[in-house]
Order: C-alpha cells, then structure tokens, then sequence
C-alpha cells in the first residue's frame, strides 16, 4: 500500500526515488525487442492518494493531474496492470470538504 499525497502536481521525490529503485532492468522488468517484460507478476498494489484540491475527469485543474497517471504508468510498465485506488481529493479546499473527501474516501 501506498499512502501518496499529489505534491506539487507530481508525487513527492521520495516516493520518485523508491520507483527508481524498484523500476530496474533485471530484476522488476527486461527489455524485449518488442516491449518490457515483467517479472513482477501478479501483485497487490493499493494506493491511497490525497490531493488538497480537484484534479479528478472533468475539473477545471484536470490537466495539471500528474500524480495518479504517472503511478498508474510505472505500475503496469512493471507488470502491475490494475493497481486499487482510494482518493480524498479536496482535502485542502475546506473543513468541510476535508471531512467530506476522508469519508468517501
């Protein structure tokens, strides 16, 4: 499980750090002529993303939604295709929604 919060528009650098150390030729994937393959299998991935405003399909800061795509990509590149997803978006925009977001969540 991770637990990610969308920083900066992007996941934070430690967590950019860990990918570049599981993401390796060799040992997670290889390089085929065709495409990567994966040696990873079929792993349980979970992550649980909070975000303090909207980034979601159809809000206005849509395109700035970095965080969640790139993991999703890293992921299935090393062979884990449909990781489950738990987002609390808004958490920051107020007490409100703050509560409202950790609920659906």
């Amino acid at each position: 499980m991770l637990g990610v919060p969308h920083y900066s528009f992007r996941v934070p650098s430690q967590l950019k750090a860990w990918i570049d150390r599981i993401a390796v030729p060799g040992k997670t994937f290889r390089y085929t002529a065709k495409r990567a393959e994966s040696f990873v299998g079929t792993k349980r991935v979970i992550i649980a993303l909070a975000c303090g405003g909207f980034y979601g399909p159809g809000c206005p800061a849509e395109n700035f939604e970095h965080t969640l795509s790139y993991l999703k990509s890293v992921f299935a590149f090393i062979g884990i295709a449909n990781p489950e997803v738990i987002t609390a978006d808004g958490v920051n925009v107020s007490s409100e929604q703050h509560e409202l977001s950790l609920k659906a969540a």
